[in-house]
């Protein structure tokens, strides 16, 4: 056998291992949030199964990931005072096992959404539109689908435009299609940005965040639709909305299904995601047999192209773990600034740093965990609703225009639009305005409510 047909091999057999291992991970994870102490061996499994899958998958990461990773590395060393052990590194991952379930999870979702006739009806729906009403509709229609299937809305969005549409044209759809998901981020509990935020908070917390998402996404879409669209009209809007009939019905009964689990269970909204969507997508598969290889197959495939993304957010709220199981930032704050900080002065910076971070290349995991562990548990006075409602702009206007934004690169090859073109076009300065106008409005709600 030559050097390049084992070399092959090896490749094989490892691509298989990680696939074996990740998918072990996902099932424990999903037992141990449905029944806890009671598989303590099955989570024990589960945490060993994760730590082989970022072994093997350290050396594959891509070159902007192993930054990522470098960056929380060097925070975990200036910010522990002592170096962690093996119990206390056991207990890290442990407690980031959920999303070896989050994100499979979310993978699954997407492929069983790309086989649904609903739809793939409003897909259709949306490619009849009238020209002056395809930017209003794409991001109308991005927004709610975004809020299920994330960065999957991008795929059915861009199989509406013709193929030899101008670039004027795909650059305005891939904008509007871009504004429309990540700005859902802001009430939809399917992001991995909600699942970051949650965790500093107590559960109640967090499904009141849901709520506070849901004033600040209206209200950034009634602004923004008619400030981007000249011809904006309340017909263009009703065409948008109708574009989502057909698939209005299952995006209810998947939040009030998420939502039952909660309340039933007591569980946190990720861990209610976790726990409801794969019975939800088995009920879809037994009403659809004929469509399983085709969901499995793209979960699979998917498996392998989110190992990054796994990695980098584990990786993340390890740091935060560990940080706040030593209590360090607080006492680094309390070195510098002895009072507590005023809630505006949190509300404000947390969406308007992620957002300048993003853009020189700096993931909002970063950013929005060192600020959730400054700001939470007493750091400043503020709403812990608020606060993650303030992150959560943030992860949004982080993602609409960063160099480094999954959002932005998808499109650009989807929309056959250079990236500069997106990064440096009109959702920069959207970005910045959605980040400042909504912190000042969480600033506004905060003097009323705390």
């Amino acid at each position: 056998m030559s050097d390049k047909s084992y070399q092959s091999v090896q490749n094989r057999l490892i691509e298989t291992a990680r696939l074996i291992l990740i998918t072990i991970a996902w099932l424990t994870a999903l037992f141990t949030v449905m029944f806890g102490s009671a598989v303590r061996s099955l989570t024990d499994v589960g945490v060993y199964c994760f730590m082989l899958f970022a072994i093997c998958t350290l050396p594959r990461l891509r070159s902007d990931s192993l930054i990522i990773l470098a960056v929380l590395v060097v925070l975990t060393f200036m910010l522990l005072p002592i170096k962690p052990g093996f119990e206390t590194l056991f207990g890290a991952v442990e407690h980031v096992l959920i999303f070896a379930a989050l994100l499979p999870t979310m993978a699954l979702v997407k492929a069983t959404a790309m086989t649904m006739p609903s739809v793939q009806k409003s897909q259709a729906n949306l490619g009849a539109l009238p020209l002056e009403a395809s930017a209003s509709g794409f991001q109308v229609t991005g927004h709610f689908f975004g809020g299920i299937i994330n960065t999957g809305t991008f795929a059915i969005l861009s199989a509406v435009l013709p193929p030899k549409s101008p670039e004027q044209s795909r650059r305005a759809a891939a904008e509007a299609a871009i504004r429309g998901m990540v700005t859902s981020a802001a009430w939809s509990p399917f992001f991995v940005g909600f699942a970051v935020g949650q965790s500093f908070v107590d559960p109640h917390y967090a499904w009141m965040a849901i709520g506070f998402g849901v004033i600040t996404a209206t209200l950034f879409s009634a602004i923004s639709l008619p400030a981007i669209n000249r011809n904006f009209s309340l017909k263009q809007l009703r065409l948008g909305l109708l574009c989502l009939q057909p698939v209005a019905p299952q995006l209810a009964f998947v939040f009030i299904c998420v939502i039952g689990v909660s309340l039933l269970f007591k569980l946190t909204a990720l861990a209610a995601v976790v726990s409801a969507m794969p019975w939800l997508v088995g009920l879809h598969i037994l009403r659809n047999r004929e469509k399983a290889r085709r969901i499995l197959s793209q979960t699979r495939t998917a498996l392998h192209t989110i190992a990054d993304d796994v990695i980098i957010i584990s990786a993340a709220m390890m740091v935060a773990f560990l940080v706040n199981s030593h209590n360090n930032i607080n006492e680094i704050m309390q070195a510098v600034y002895p009072e507590i900080l005023p809630g505006w002065i949190a509300l404000i910076l947390t969406p308007l740093l992620v957002t300048l971070a993003s853009i020189v290349g700096v993931h909002p995991v970063i950013t929005s965990t060192a600020l959730l562990t400054i700001f939470s548990g007493g750091g400043a006075d503020v709403h812990p609703a608020l606060l993650v409602q303030a992150h959560l702009i943030g992860w949004g206007t982080g993602t609409m225009s960063s160099v480094a934004s999954l959002s932005v690169i998808s499109c650009a090859g989807l929309y056959n639009v250079p990236t500069r073109k997106l990064v440096f076009g009109q959702n920069l300065v959207i970005a910045f305005m959605y980040a400042v106008g909504g912190g000042l409005f969480l600033s506004f709600l905060n003097l009323l409510i705390w």
